[in-house]
């Protein structure tokens, strides 16, 4: 079924065997993606009740929670670029699998939960979230496979699909900033606790536990 989806092979055991083993492109672009968005789907009402219930004083506009919502509205723009892409492609009555309409279709969906999300965290004292961080850490975990297959196929002189690989690679270095920023507690005045305060990458390294210290 998925073979279909893709127009491609889903899945053959003797690519691992090869001296530069990837994963089938229909693999990378089925499970390895929606893994980390189904996560994020999944978790995301229990996120967005939780910061219902425990909503605090709406907190001032800081420049890292600016950055963090530009740099997801450039991926919401990259997504609906390949959209687009893959829409004039189509015009021109190329065979286009499913899977080109399905995945930039599902980021733009999760593009715009996660700015909500963001935006729901200005109502906490921790403005991060531990699951945003996690999501974060699996796409790109996730994306890495697919990330060496687009990079190997370049350097054999395949460009046929050069612009796709472009707006991946533009995404994916959105997706570690995003990451490394997410690395950083947003200081609004609203508590002096750094244990509070710290995100989820600090607390879970405890350095936090540094700056109390000094």
């Amino acid at each position: 079924m998925l073979e279909k989806f893709c127009n491609s092979t889903f899945w053959n055991a003797s690519l691992l065997d090869s001296p530069e083993a990837d994963l089938p492109i229909c693999f990378e672009q089925t499970v390895l993606v929606w893994i980390p968005l189904g996560f994020l789907w999944l978790l995301a009402p229990w996120q967005l009740l939780h910061v219902y219930r425990s909503r605090t004083k709406k907190s001032p506009v800081t420049k890292l929670y600016l950055a963090k919502q530009v740099l997801v509205g450039f991926l919401f723009i990259l997504a609906a670029i390949e959209l687009v892409l893959v829409f004039t492609e189509d015009s021109g009555q190329a065979t286009i699998p499913a899977i080109r309409y399905t995945n930039p279709s599902l980021y733009l969906g999760t593009w715009l939960l996660v700015l909500l999300i963001q935006y729901s965290r200005r109502w906490c004292v921790q403005k991060d979230s531990w699951f945003l961080s996690l999501f974060w850490i699996l796409s790109i975990l996730c994306g890495t496979f697919q990330f060496q297959t687009l990079i190997r196929m370049l350097l054999k002189g395949s460009t046929s699909s050069l612009a796709y690989s472009c707006l991946f690679f533009i995404s994916y270095a959105f997706q570690i900033l995003i990451l490394i920023l997410s690395a950083f507690s947003e200081r609004d005045g609203s508590s002096e606790n750094p244990s509070v305060t710290a995100s989820f990458l600090s607390r879970i390294t405890f350095s936090w536990y540094d700056r109390l210290g000094h």
